[in-house]
């Protein structure tokens, strides 16, 4: 990821859109910080041809408790260029200890009923997110833009800018060999300063590897142990909400 720009957006919630059809959906989401506007792409399904490995794989925490929330919590609204390194802000899930990948399921961008689908799970907090007039989304991932004189294809304001690679960057392989790195992963932290709360929501893709180097690149293991991925059924629980339900 060396011709990348690792970034974080902080802002306050205006709107966001789902896409309900496409090889590799995404909801987006339209920030504002810094009197700038932002969109962040959040995948909701992959793009692998592989029907069962389409399914993204999801850790949601509705009280998140972790050091980086102290470190968030001085960053100003807007744009913020983050060195990978772990001293900092940067996200690593496979370094950082923000959660036990084991806890991480498998779950559909889209299914009947209420809050069993990525599309449900990411409006839960948002909409928690929008309800608090001093809430502010942290989304972490890969700058695009600013796009002199081109108008965002989603939401239109100019120029286009956002983020996107919101998701876990390492452990890739063949096309996406390029993406590696560690300490450059991307999520979603929402804080939440009415209810004194932290959420987040942190996605990986079923093909990547949770062997990887300094490099960020997958290590040859006899047995790769990614995470459970057999998917979840009914609705989460509003704790670990990556948990499967009892």
């Amino acid at each position: 990821m060396a011709d990348r720009q690792y970034s974080l957006f902080r802002g306050r919630l205006v709107d966001r859109r789902a896409e309900t059809s496409g090889k590799s959906p995404h909801l987006h989401i339209l920030l504002e910080g810094a009197g700038q506007q932002y969109r962040v792409a959040v995948n909701t399904r992959s793009g692998t041809s592989r029907l069962r490995a389409s399914d993204l794989l999801y850790f949601s925490d509705d009280d998140f408790r972790h050091e980086i929330t102290e470190r968030l919590a001085r960053v100003e609204d807007g744009v913020l260029a983050i060195d990978s390194r772990p001293d900092g802000i940067a996200l690593d899930y496979q370094r950082g200890g923000m959660f036990d990948r084991r806890h991480m399921r498998r779950i559909p961008a889209s299914a009947p009923g209420p809050r069993n689908d990525l599309v449900d799970e990411l409006e839960f907090h948002l909409d928690r997110l929008l309800a608090d007039p001093r809430g502010r989304l942290h989304a972490f991932g890969t700058r695009w833009g600013p796009e002199e004189g081109e108008p965002d294809h989603v939401f239109g304001f100019l120029p286009g800018n956002g983020i996107h690679d919101v998701h876990m960057n390492q452990g890739n392989r063949d096309e996406h060999l390029h993406d590696n790195a560690s300490w450059s992963d991307g999520g979603l932290l929402f804080h939440l300063p009415e209810r004194d709360r932290w959420s987040a929501i942190f996605l990986a893709f079923q093909t990547q590897s949770w062997r990887t180097d300094d490099h960020g690149n997958a290590v040859p293991v006899a047995r790769d142990q990614a995470p459970d991925r057999k998917p979840r059924t009914g609705s989460p629980p509003l704790g670990q909400s990556g948990l499967a339900m009892p």
